[in-house]
């Protein structure tokens, strides 16, 4: 994970952090280079995975998983003569990415995030001023860094998420108080990216029409598609997002990657993948096709995260710690969906060893967490309760660490409930260095409730349109608190439901054939993934309705019912109670 450059008193600092996932070993950032061109030095911190690239030849360059796509990326930057050809080269790639390219003697920075924000960069302001001036910044990161002396509000106000809008060029300026970066320009990845952000108050200067995002082209729908050509398309293309991310990724656990490369080529037998798995249609849609592409003698951990509940003295009319007693986690919503699903997987797989990795969380270490540890991976993103809790079940859940049981010794246990089974099993950690995450589906399929509410007040016209507006702002959501928060583990996030080449499919698809939801719930919504889950197999997840995280791990009622007065997207979070 890269960050920098931060600046200090007498120079420009530039640290990369790095999750070796592709190459024969482990590349230092940041990297760099000479171009024989242009005779430009370009220091270059990566953060992200190149999946595909517009141009095909090119392309096959980053199929390899044993060559490094940073160093690839490196060498096409070096022959990259114009400034037109540098910022087409950004908008070519096809994957999750933020970077940080520094281009010397021009003293000039480029900076930005993938079209859809997939990868978290933020900066610090230090200001921004009158119309006719431009923000001036001092530090850019995958991370808020706060240092002991930077905990009021003023310091936290500063810092900003960079809108994932485009490729960012800013001037290296050094003044009496070091290094900072001003003259910012957005080149926009197209119109659209303007549209959803609003820029106006980081006071840039936009190059509207100067790059526009490389659009894959795709046949036509035809002209009478029926809803089974679509699934059939759709599935296609879910497998080949799936099979990329696969692919693409260390051949070794976390574990087996810190012993020497004479110990790595034996083989790892261990989880290198896992699925944040609710048990829910979307986790369990993912995990049956990781199924397909995981080779069959390697395990897969299916994570699934409940908290402790609190819960008032019947006995008492004032809640406080000492008339709480605690529920079960066995009793959550997600919990039972996992076991469910996890039983479905099982049956549908029988020769794969599902690992189903239970993370039960104790109120006190929520607490302690949220009190001391999570506002410096939500930062800048606001504070609210809504915020916190999917931050801290995201946390939780990532972190992987559990009762674990497998499908074999679900399979020989006699125990009678899923309580007792959960409770015989030892603490596990996942190694996995890859976790899937079920993110991007609702927004394209009408898969949340306000979608039904703006269907049946507004019509379908409405709901589309609703789509495409949740699309493109979906970079300003959650998708760089969520990076920041897993690659705290040591772990990527990889989202097939936003591969780009299965966004843009769905784009073109007419709201019918999407969803239909004049059909009730557990069935409308998001129709053409249920079918899909069908087709898969998976005739129980496949009727499964939509359940938010924060309920569904029990996470917004931890602490009772008191904490969830108001709208819980708008209140502002206490993260000391």
């Amino acid at each position: 994970m890269p960050s920098g450059p931060a600046v200090d008193s007498s120079g420009l600092l530039a640290i990369g952090c790095i999750l070796s996932q592709r190459g024969s070993s482990v590349t230092i950032q940041p990297l760099s280079t000479i171009s024989s061109l242009t005779n430009k030095t370009y220091y270059l911190l990566w953060n992200g995975e190149v999946f595909h690239f517009a141009d095909k030849l090119i392309d096959q360059r980053f199929h390899d998983p044993l060559v490094n796509d940073a160093d690839i990326l490196l060498s096409l930057i070096r022959d990259a003569d114009t400034l037109e050809k540098l910022l087409c080269l950004f908008s070519s790639i096809q994957g999750p990415f933020a970077f940080i390219l520094i281009e010397f003697p021009t003293n000039l920075i480029y900076f930005g995030r993938d079209p859809l924000g997939r990868r978290s960069l933020v900066a610090r302001c230090l200001a921004v001023s009158d119309e006719d001036s431009h923000m001036v910044l001092d530090c850019i990161s995958s991370v808020v860094l706060l240092s002991c002396s930077e905990q009021n509000k003023a310091d936290e106000q500063g810092w900003i998420e960079l809108p994932a809008s485009g490729v960012y060029t800013a001037q290296l300026l050094h003044t009496k108080n070091g290094w900072c970066f001003t003259n910012t320009t957005m080149y926009p990845w197209s119109k659209e990216h303007l549209e959803a952000w609003s820029l106006s108050q980081l006071n840039i200067t936009k190059q509207i029409g100067f790059v526009l995002a490389n659009e894959e082209h795709f046949p036509s729908l035809p002209p009478a598609a029926s809803f089974d050509w679509v699934c059939e398309e759709f599935l296609k293309l879910l497998c080949s997002a799936v099979r990329d991310r696969v692919r693409l990724a260390s051949s070794t656990c976390t574990n087996c990657s810190l012993w020497p490369k004479t110990h790595e080529a034996a083989g790892c037998g261990h989880s290198r993948f896992g699925v944040l798995f609710s048990g829910g249609l979307d986790s369990t849609v993912i995990a049956a096709l990781c199924d397909r592409f995981i080779p069959s003698d390697q395990p897969i951990d299916l994570i699934n995260v409940a908290f402790e509940q609190s819960a008032p003295d019947a006995s008492s009319k004032i809640t406080n710690s000492s008339t709480c007693q605690k529920g079960s986690t066995s009793d959550a919503p997600d919990r039972q969906t996992a076991w469910q699903s996890f039983r479905e997987l099982c049956s549908l797989s029988p020769n794969r060893n599902w690992q189903l990795v239970l993370v039960d969380v104790p109120l006190e270490e929520l607490r302690a967490v949220r009190s001391s540890y999570i506002k410096r991976l939500l930062l800048p993103n606001r504070l609210t309760v809504l915020d916190v809790s999917l931050g801290l079940a995201t946390w939780f859940a990532a972190r992987g660490t559990g009762h674990l049981v497998t499908s074999l010794s679900w399979g020989q246990s006699s125990a009678v409930s899923n309580r007792d089974l959960g409770g015989q099993n030892s603490t596990y950690c996942s190694p996995a260095k890859v976790v899937f995450v079920g993110t991007g589906v609702d927004e394209q399929l009408a898969g949340y409730s306000r979608h039904r509410i703006t269907f049946q007040q507004y019509g379908p016209e409405a709901l589309e349109k609703e789509l495409v507006m949740e699309m493109r702002r979906i970079s300003e959501r959650n998708l760089g608190r969520d990076d920041r928060i897993i690659s705290d583990h040591g772990r990527e996030a990889r989202f097939p439901y936003l591969d780009e080449r299965v966004t843009r499919f769905l784009r073109q698809l007419p709201i019918h054939l999407k969803a239909d939801l004049t059909l009730p719930r557990g069935v409308g919504e998001k129709r053409l993934l249920r079918q899909v889950a069908h087709n898969l197999g998976l005739l129980q997840a496949s009727t499964l309705s939509k359940r938010a995280m924060q309920f569904g791990s029990r996470i917004a009622k931890a602490e009772g019912s008191s904490r969830l007065l108001g709208s819980a997207d708008k209140i502002p979070a206490r993260l000391d109670a």
